[in-house]
């Protein structure tokens, strides 16, 4: 095999690794409103969503620490370290279960024990996906995730139909057990190693920080499937739920575009002048741009042939079209500052970035509650939920660039 085709395959698993989750939600959502009908879908997703803002903190935030740390782990001690990880975010797993009562109590959750399981599997896979990004065994987790794809597939395929609870087991139970079987052999490898590797101090908090970042920035999001099927039902929660889930993909194109250009940008700042950043951050917002037009496109051509392909339940509802719009318009504008972030991350500035997630976040809820309490319900509220969505992104962007000429007026004066 040649170097180059080499190079090619390999850059082709980093890909369908990366664009894994993504895909994997995308066909569980159709299958489950195929299977079990939309509003099953729309009970799901609300669920779904609670479970991996929660998850924000039993998984996200730890995986962050597995990528820095287990990469520098040395030889023979990535199981230990990536062992003592886990057990960390064990530790935070079985709290954020402790909740999901309250909110079904509450009402804003249908299923609260299959949530659970649903929580700690999901956490479990990406601990793991994490485990192998960090050690880039890209072939592993490939295969990994077309195991995870067939189970799901399998299992709602052949015991779905009548059975909405196969929403939550479908996912939930291959992800547990597969957890299942990677903390034994994580168990396995570090009796091999001499023992546990103890988390430094501080690993908690740290853990919890970059949770907490993650949950300003992408609160938003995950929200507003349980806000729908508040104030319309569930049967528009799945519609958000599987425009949601197509939005997703796309993001992976323009996120991973940034994310490559990371390493020469950092190298012009901290070489060159001032000068040449403008031109490496103008050269990459022609080329966000460039691509985000293409893929805003192209989903407009794809919802416009589902639509027109047959009258499925969700595509009949009321507004449908505008909420796609609407959505597709805030992943839009959301792109345009990926520029300023990823200066900002060149220059490791935290705070800022942080002040304005949090800031655009508060917006946000205070707009989405005077939508609750003022706007009937329906589709209007559902439209209402979305132009506040649209508008907390555009504030977001003013305010990231306000604050990023402040920083740096000599890049983006």
């Amino acid at each position: 095999m040649s170097a180059r085709l080499a190079s090619l395959m390999r850059r082709g698993e980093v890909l369908a690794v990366t664009a894994a989750p993504g895909g994997q939600r995308l066909l569980h959502f159709a299958l489950v409103q195929a299977v079990c009908g939309t509003e099953a879908l729309g009970r799901f997703a609300n669920d779904l969503s609670f479970a991996m803002m929660l998850g924000l903190f039993s998984a996200v935030g730890w995986s962050a620490l597995v990528l820095a740390r287990v990469p520098v782990a040395g030889v023979g001690k990535s199981a230990p370290v990536m062992l003592g990880l886990a057990r960390g975010a064990l530790t935070f797993t079985l709290p954020a279960c402790l909740v999901l009562p309250l909110l079904a109590w509450g009402g804003w959750v249908f299923e609260p024990a299959w949530t659970a399981l649903l929580l700690a599997g999901w956490t479990a896979y990406t601990l793991a996906r994490h485990f192998g990004l960090a050690l880039a065994a890209y072939r592993r987790l490939l295969i990994l995730e077309t195991v995870l794809v067939v189970l799901l597939a399998g299992g709602l395929a052949l015991f779905g139909g009548g059975q909405p609870w196969m929403a939550y087991a479908a996912l939930a139970v291959p992800t547990a057990l597969l957890g299942l079987v990677g903390l034994l052999v994580l168990v396995r490898q570090t009796r091999r190693c001499g023992g546990d590797a103890s988390l430094p101090a501080g690993s908690a908090r740290t853990a919890f920080e970059q949770a907490a970042l993650n949950f300003v920035s992408a609160g938003m999001s995950m929200i507003l499937v349980p806000l729908t099927v508040r104030v319309a039902g569930e049967g528009y929660g799945g519609l958000v739920a599987l425009i949601g889930s197509l939005t997703s993909v796309l993001l992976l194109f323009p996120r991973a575009l940034s994310f490559n250009a990371l390493p020469a940008l950092a190298r012009v700042v901290h070489q060159q002048g001032s000068a040449e950043v403008r031109a490496t951050l103008a050269a990459l917002r022609r080329n966000l741009v460039r691509l985000n037009t293409a893929l805003s496109l192209l989903a407009l051509a794809v919802w416009g042939a589902l639509a027109w392909w047959g009258q499925r339940p969700d595509f009949a509802l009321a507004g449908a079209s505008a909420i796609f719009l609407l959505y597709l318009a805030s992943f839009y504008v959301g792109q345009l500052v990926l520029p300023e972030s990823n200066y900002l991350q060149t220059v490791e500035e935290t705070r800022l970035p942080l002040r304005v997630n949090v800031l655009s976040l508060v917006i946000f809820v205070a707009a989405c509650a005077v939508v609750m309490l003022v706007a009937p319900r329906g589709v209007d509220a559902v439209l209402s939920l979305f132009a506040v969505l649209l508008g907390a992104t555009l504030s977001r962007n003013l305010l990231l660039r306000r604050a990023v000429l402040r920083r740096a007026p000599e890049v983006f004066a």
